[in-house]
């Protein structure tokens, strides 16, 4: 189990964080050159905003464990099958795919399904083969990876000293937009896999669900800072499409709080309560159950 987890995280973290690394092996045998020590400012704030994102969306392993800890049972005929892994042609679709294979890992591994864990773990691979990116994964990062694996914190500033050890590989136009299409494949698989579990009216399952409109936020405003990048149209216009059916759901103030920061300040609080209807859940099943159907299809 723990190395299936530990897996999941070297290829939902370190792959997605590190996206825009260069393969240094290169996939034609070539040496790319060392970039700019100095990143432009666009791409510092697309580099920001991720991991914002990676931060701020619930990773499919929280997911999946939310999932099993409400008493539901495994069901493999949910996952994207790993036959599918050699016909996923082109970048969008190998990148898309990474995550959903991802998310499908961590699930599989949380109800300890080694078999199937072994699987979405070669699909993963090489998936990540395609795309270039598996010599990011040496074996202290992924020792560091194993260690810190509870913290995102503590991952976030892992993925960040691998972007400055890895800095002479980095590509001169970079591959930040992989990174999010990765990320996107992930939040899609485990909203798919959820939403599959909330036919029971499940309280705590429905609102993890309605909670996605914040992530979904995030990741669509993300999107929108490439612009009208060739790459990300089509799942930047799926994602949208996506928001407007969360724009149907109702907020609510909670409870306000009152505590006292470090230096004794008094801080106030309180919490935003999101709901949504059963139209706009059935919406939202369907909605999803397109959008992971379309980027699995062969």
């Amino acid at each position: 189990m723990t190395n299936t987890l530990r897996l999941f995280i070297v290829v939902a973290v370190a792959g997605i964080g590190l996206a825009s690394c260069e393969n240094p092996s290169g996939s034609t045998g070539t040496t790319q050159p060392p970039v700019k020590e100095q990143l432009d400012s666009a791409e510092k704030a697309r580099r920001q905003e991720l991991q914002k994102i990676f931060f701020s969306i619930p990773s499919p392993v929280e997911m999946a464990s939310l999932i099993k800890d409400k008493g539901y049972s495994f069901d493999a005929n949910m996952l994207n099958k790993t036959d599918n892994v050699s016909k996923y042609t082109g970048e969008v679709k190998q990148a898309v795919n990474l995550g959903i294979y991802g998310a499908d890992l961590s699930y599989a591994a949380i109800f300890d399904e080694k078999q199937v864990t072994m699987n979405y773990f070669a699909g993963a691979q090489k998936l990540a083969s395609q795309l270039g990116i598996e010599n990011v994964l040496t074996g202290e990062l992924i020792e560091r990876l194993e260690k810190n694996q509870e913290s995102r914190d503590s991952l976030l500033n892992i993925v960040s000293d691998a972007y400055a050890d890895l800095n002479g590989y980095l590509k001169e136009n970079d591959r930040s937009e992989v990174a999010a299409l990765v990320v996107a494949g992930g939040w899609i698989e485990a909203l798919y896999l959820s939403i599959g579990y909330a036919k029971d009216n499940n309280p705590d399952i429905r609102k993890r669900i309605a909670e996605q409109k914040y992530a979904l936020t995030n990741l669509t405003d993300y999107f929108a800072k490439f612009g009208n990048k060739e790459s990300l149209k089509e799942m930047k216009a799926d994602l949208e499409a996506m928001k407007a059916i969360y724009n149907n759901s109702q907020e609510s103030k909670g409870k306000t709080s009152q505590s006292k920061d470090a230096s004794g300040t008094v801080v106030l609080g309180s919490t935003t309560n999101i709901t949504i209807s059963d139209e706009t859940l059935k919406a939202i099943e369907t909605k999803v159950t397109e959008l992971r159907n379309k980027y699995t299809s062969i």
